[in-house]
């Protein structure tokens, strides 16, 4: 077989060691590899066989003809998470904060890899210790908070790749866990009728939040948003807690915005509430000029977290089993689809995007509504029908 002559990418180098008298050989590969920021990258590595030598510039060339050659490069994982934060111009504040908040275990415990090097390994550890809480600086880790993790680090790490920084996404691999959906809990009609009428300075925040409104649109909300005459509030912004900060925005959707209209019992509170901060305000000279209906005596604006804490203190004081400050939104939307209000009035009422979601996530059966479903299998026993908006079935004649 004739000798095949070597390429000009490949150099016979005989080193100057000898091995059972025999010198010892290695094969050079020199090859370019194009250029990054308008400098010539070349690619330089020693073989013991040329066999070798050949196949890693087979490999090169191909991947350079497929524009998927991926340059050596020492990005960080850390460095990449920044340029991913940086680089995301149209999300809010609020979203960028949540998306630090989960990166930060990844770049505290894996921020000092270089990407081209991370393995899947080097994730699958991450996320066994934080499910296990046995990461310093960090508690137990829910599965939503993980998936939620591993789906940002995942487009920060394809984000590289789409840039030609890595050959292939490694946190993609990484299985999500199964999630585990808390089952919501909702007030009954006489629990929500008892907090409703149970006196106190926050009367007037239970009952908006009663009737719907999202902790962090009841702690965004000022009285110029309350129009006593039209008896309405408007939805305007969003105030929320992102690790340490406090960040007032828009609301988490274009239809969260918006104009409810307000029973008379949830306008009387709100009086009762605007006269008392007017009297706390001219009984004060160092009162503070905010405006927020969620305030303390002086004026200063409740933090976001405080509402949740004053609302299980309301709880304990009238003997109500423990339910979150955001089911009370869920006892809004399931007690308006037990009085048979249609499901995409719901949706605007609580400012959802879609009335699907509205009954997959907000609409809750109660022990009530299931006695009465109960008795629709006795003998006898007529079931009105009712129909939704949009719906098309027609009733017996």
């Amino acid at each position: 077989m004739p000798k095949q002559w070597l390429p000009p990418q490949i150099k016979r180098v005989e080193l100057s060691t000898r091995t059972n008298g025999r010198p010892n050989v290695r094969y050079q590969l020199t090859c370019d590899t194009g250029e990054v920021n308008g400098k010539r990258k070349q690619f330089r590595k020693r073989y013991k066989s040329e066999a070798d030598a050949r196949q890693k510039l087979s490999q090169i060339q191909a991947a350079i003809a497929a524009d998927a050659y991926v340059h050596v490069g020492r990005l960080t994982v850390r460095e990449a998470c920044n340029q991913w934060i940086d680089s995301k111009h149209n999300l809010k504040p609020t979203s960028i904060n949540g998306h630090k908040s989960k990166l930060s275990p990844v770049c505290a415990v894996l921020g000092d890899i270089e990407v081209q090097k991370l393995t899947k390994a080097d994730i699958d550890r991450l996320v066994k210790r934080l499910r296990a809480g046995e990461q310093a600086g960090y508690k137990k880790w829910s599965p939503r908070s993980v998936n939620y993790m591993l789906s940002i680090f995942t487009a920060v790490v394809e984000s590289q790749q789409r840039q030609g920084h890595v050959e292939r996404n490694v946190a993609r691999l990484v299985e999500h866990l199964p999630s585990e959906k808390a089952e919501m809990k909702i007030l009954s009609e006489e629990d929500m009728f008892k907090i409703l009428d149970h006196p106190g300075r926050d009367r007037h925040l239970w009952a908006l939040a009663l009737y719907g409104l999202r902790r962090g649109e009841i702690a965004a909300l000022r009285w110029e948003h309350v129009n006593f005459e039209t008896k309405t509030v408007r939805v305007t912004e969003n105030r929320v807690v992102s690790g340490r900060v406090i960040t007032t925005g828009t609301p988490k959707s274009r239809r969260s915005r918006r104009i409810l209209p307000m029973p008379d019992e949830v306008l009387d509170a709100l009086r009762e509430a605007h006269a008392l901060q007017l009297q706390e305000r001219f009984a004060s000279a160092s009162y503070a000029d905010s405006d927020y209906i969620a305030c303390d005596s002086d004026g200063r604006p409740y933090h976001p977290n405080l509402l949740t804490f004053r609302w299980r203190k309301l709880l304990r004081e009238l003997s109500i089993d423990r339910v979150r400050l955001h089911d009370a939104r869920h006892s809004c939307g399931s007690l308006m689809h037990m009085r048979n209000v249609p499901t995409v009035v719901i949706a605007a009422w609580l400012g959802h995007s879609s009335a699907a979601f509205t009954m997959a996530t907000y609409i809750h059966s109660q022990d009530d509504a299931l006695l009465v479903a109960s008795t629709s299998y006795q003998r006898g026993v007529t079931i009105p029908v009712t129909t939704s908006v949009g719906d098309n079935v027609p009733k017996d004649k």
